[in-house]
């Protein structure tokens, strides 16, 4: 099997994002699959929904290719360790502008996309998403399936937890700051202290306005 095949699971907007990803890495997109079975056929930029899900979880996966073309946090992760406990293989997609020093630590089923920066020591979860021109500064850490958006910058000593989500122009500050799983950071806050689980940040400085169920 060429190791340049891959296969892309979910369809939706995020996976045209993947498809082109792909692409720049130098994969060929062999084909997608998605949940519902009716929709096989259907193509996304020239690439065919090949079969289900549930039939490709009864499939062998063993040296397969895959990439988890969703964006929820949650749905990603878990997807994408199940095809890893199947013996699928699930490489990082770093784009060609992207930078990621020789020291970081990358997981599994990470998307780094144009111009992101991985700097020294950084050291990312699996399925993790670093958008355009997103940062993770040096010896901070993110865990598995956190998403960060466009411009956004997780500062320097700072540790994240699992499944965190970071809106659009977001920053945490360089202070060894943490914030714990399922967080969710708005657009454009700037967090300045540490906060646990599970809660919603706004604002500049950021404030906790609720916390998730």
């Amino acid at each position: 099997m060429n190791n340049k095949d891959i296969y892309l699971i979910g369809v939706g907007n995020y996976t045209e994002v993947i498809i082109e990803l792909a692409r720049d890495c130098g994969f060929t997109v062999k084909g997608l699959y998605h949940y519902n079975s009716d929709r096989i056929g259907e193509e996304l930029l020239g690439v065919k929904i090949i079969d289900s899900t549930d039939n490709l979880y009864n499939s062998n996966l063993n040296g397969r290719q895959f990439a988890v073309t969703i964006g929820e946090n949650k749905l990603r992760s878990d997807i994408g360790s199940k095809i890893r406990s199947f013996g699928g293989e699930t490489p990082n997609l770093t784009h060609p502008s992207a930078f990621i020093y020789d020291s970081a630590t990358l997981g599994q089923g990470c998307f780094i996309h144009l111009n992101a920066v991985i700097w020294t020591r950084a050291t990312l979860g699996d399925d993790c998403i670093i958008s355009p021109n997103g940062m993770i500064a040096h010896h901070a850490s993110i865990g598995d399936g956190c998403s960060v958006a466009p411009f956004s910058v997780v500062g320097a000593y700072c540790k994240i937890g699992k499944r965190v989500l970071f809106g659009i122009n977001s920053i945490i500050l360089s202070k060894s700051l943490t914030l714990g799983d399922d967080c969710i950071v708005g657009a454009k806050a700037n967090v300045t202290k540490s906060y646990p689980e599970k809660c919603v940040l706004v604002g500049n400085p950021a404030r906790k306005i609720k916390d998730l169920k």
